[in-house]
């Protein structure tokens, strides 16, 4: 029970210290910001932890745990931050109550969605691709976590259209 209270007073933390920054001022690289802030609030603690002895065994089990919500927390942060579509479009059906949406209004609802062009502005705005003749190309070596991430899809195997 200790490792869990610890772990969301931390998250807690976090995310007020989150929205005092980015009231004061909104960091240009949102994603680097919040990973920046989580770890110092972990920083900040382990400071804490070493004078309380807390044990090493304690200790790994809150960083875990609390790497895990933090991780959960940016990758929800990074889907209300961009136009998600998923979110986009529960949003939509939930305000069409039990009608739903006829396959017209889905086709209306994807051509009204800048889906596309708001992730390769995202992508762009991160340094990960850039405009070139009207077309995109990538920006240099991609990063160490996004090598990762294409590694493990590589290993998953093939993922189905849209996953």
């Amino acid at each position: 029970m200790r490792v869990f209270c610890i772990s969301t007073l931390l998250l807690v933390l976090a995310w007020v210290t989150h929205l005092i920054v980015w009231r004061i001022r909104l960091p240009k690289h949102h994603i680097q910001a919040l990973l920046v802030v989580f770890a110092l609030v972990f920083s900040g603690w382990l400071v804490v932890a070493f004078a309380w002895q807390v044990s090493w065994l304690e200790l790994i089990r809150i960083a875990l745990f609390y790497a895990t919500m933090a991780l959960c927390y940016v990758i929800t942060y990074s889907a209300i931050e961009g136009d998600s579509p998923t979110l986009s479009l529960m949003r939509v059906l939930t305000k069409n109550g039990s009608e739903g949406l006829s396959q017209a209004g889905m086709d209306d609802f994807v051509l009204q969605r800048p889906f596309v062009q708001t992730r390769l502005a995202a992508l762009v705005h991160s340094g990960l691709v850039r405009e070139v003749d009207g077309g995109y190309v990538l920006d240099g070596t991609p990063s160490l976590f996004f090598r990762l991430i294409l590694g493990f899809r590589k290993l998953y195997g093939p993922i189905s259209k849209g996953g």
